[in-house]
């Protein structure tokens, strides 16, 4: 059963019409809750989409390049980084050893791998909260399997998926170079920390990984139940349904863009992974945990 679409404007206007934040917020999640129990088929029916394209497309990509990623991050693999590599960063984006690794792993593991790798480095104090926020601008890098199975996928070619791949890589080395007056050194960079033993840091490793990949789980079930509640209420067409998409969860956009009929496909994969949706968004700004971080340039920098 659908709920009538007077019912819905008429709470959305309620809501408009609340000014505390805290009030805003409860009603939108009695509405959302409303929602939910008036349109029980099509919350079952998205849960099981949603699982069904985690488990078959994001988790095989996502768990072993981020698993990896954490136990290098971990076992402190600025270390093996050649000297040349860290020159050269330093150079262009005035990146010190510590951003460089966070920077190279970033673009090995994709998002929201990025995000935690900022976390793990602010925990340890080796950089502070202006230079992670800056660094969350510029690390925005889509895991580079599954950009090169949307290009199989959606073009039947692996070198559409290389070029959107590159496409991601320039966009934010220019947006590295951009920023880099705004990457500055932290005064414990050089602090020496305990190396633990590889058995433990696998075992930590694993643990935070499988977090973490439960976390983008739910975010996923949570946006595309969101989508699909809204193209059910409005009754959107495959077009509406796809912009809709797009901005919300990143993965159902691009596996809905065959369906479409728009000009310039290539350009618009590109630019669906690099503005990465809500989704992406709360997933990234979820493993940071530092409070004094804001988000306003890494949003901005999203859209553009």
């Amino acid at each position: 059963m659908y709920i009538n679409i007077h019912y819905f404007i008429y709470f959305v206007i309620i809501v408009i019409m609340m000014k505390k934040k805290n009030i805003i917020f409860i009603y939108i999640l009695i509405l959302i809750e409303f929602l939910v129990l008036s349109n029980s088929k099509i919350i079952v029916v998205s849960i099981l989409k949603s699982s069904y394209m985690f488990f078959i497309k994001i988790f095989p990509s996502l768990f072993p390049t981020m698993l990896i990623g954490m136990i290098l991050v971990k076992n402190n693999v600025e270390i093996v980084i050649p000297k040349f590599i860290k020159n050269l960063f330093k150079k262009l984006f005035n990146f010190d050893d510590n951003m460089t690794n966070i920077f190279i792993m970033s673009i090995i593991c994709g998002t929201p791998s990025n995000a935690i790798f900022i976390n793990e480095y602010l925990k340890k104090g080796l950089i502070n909260s202006k230079t992670a926020e800056n660094l969350l601008c510029v690390t925005h890098f889509v895991n580079p399997l599954f950009v090169i199975n949307t290009g199989i996928n959606l073009f039947n070619s692996k070198t559409y998926g290389i070029i959107i791949l590159l496409m991601l890589y320039l966009s934010n080395i220019i947006k590295a170079f951009i920023l880099k007056r705004n990457f500055i050194s932290c005064c414990n960079q050089n602090k020496t920390y305990k190396n633990k033993s590889i058995i433990q840091s696998i075992n930590e490793s694993i643990k935070g990984t499988i977090y973490s990949l439960l976390n983008i789980f739910s975010v996923v079930i949570l946006f595309n139940m969101l989508t699909n509640l809204i193209r059910a209420i409005f009754n959107l067409n495959i077009t509406s349904s796809f912009l809709i998409n797009s901005i919300l969860e990143m993965t159902g956009a691009i596996t809905n863009l065959s369906l479409v009929n728009i000009p310039f496909k290539l350009f618009v994969a590109y630019y669906i992974l690099s503005f990465g949706g809500l989704c992406i968004w709360m997933q990234a700004i979820s493993s940071i945990n530092d409070k004094n971080i804001h988000y306003k340039k890494y949003v901005l920098f999203r859209i553009l």
